[in-house]
């Protein structure tokens, strides 16, 4: 069950990384990223509630803590694009957060048996991490690399949250 719920939140997860990424490379605007990002966040964020409250859930506290760390990812840079925000130097600095957060959660999947999303934490780790050298650090000149990184892991998301929902993730 947790692994039906984690891939619907994923495919969701994949869309929006690869529009962003899209985004990034300026082929899309900041309305065309704003609702997908809103939604997905709440998407996100619903399951945070559902695994880290909900009766009957087979998530748990810890799940739901890594999976608020991506609605808080959507839901930020939602509401930054909505309200037409330049600087985005805190935002980079939660993706360092998250950079690091990333890093430890994918040796403890690891420890778990699920070698696929362990790779999947530490390739969101570079990701995130990404994100902080261009906003934090305000490296812009690197928007155009971060970009593409950005569509391709929403891709492997994307396809790995199909899987999951799908029932056909082989570690689970």
């Amino acid at each position: 069950m947790v692994y039906s719920v984690l891939g619907m939140g994923l495919l969701f997860v994949g869309g929006v990384l690869f529009v962003n990424g899209l985004w990034l490379l300026g082929r899309g605007t900041d309305e065309d990223v704003t609702v997908f990002n809103f939604l997905t966040g709440l998407i996100t964020f619903l399951i945070v509630i559902w695994w880290g409250f909900g009766e009957g859930s087979a998530g748990t506290p810890f799940d739901a803590a890594g999976t608020m760390l991506f609605s808080f990812t959507y839901l930020w840079i939602s509401a930054n694009t909505y309200r037409g925000v330049s600087d985005q130097r805190s935002f980079g600095w939660y993706c360092a957060f998250v950079a690091v957060t990333a890093v430890p959660t994918g040796y403890l999947v690891f420890l778990g048996g699920d070698l696929g999303l362990a790779l999947l934490w530490w390739i969101w780790a570079v990701l995130w991490g990404a994100f902080f050298v261009l906003l934090g650090l305000q490296r812009e000149e690197f928007t155009d690399p971060i970009g593409w990184f950005t569509a391709a892991v929403g891709v492997v998301t994307a396809v790995a949250g199909y899987l999951m929902a799908a029932g056909y993730w082989p570690w689970a």
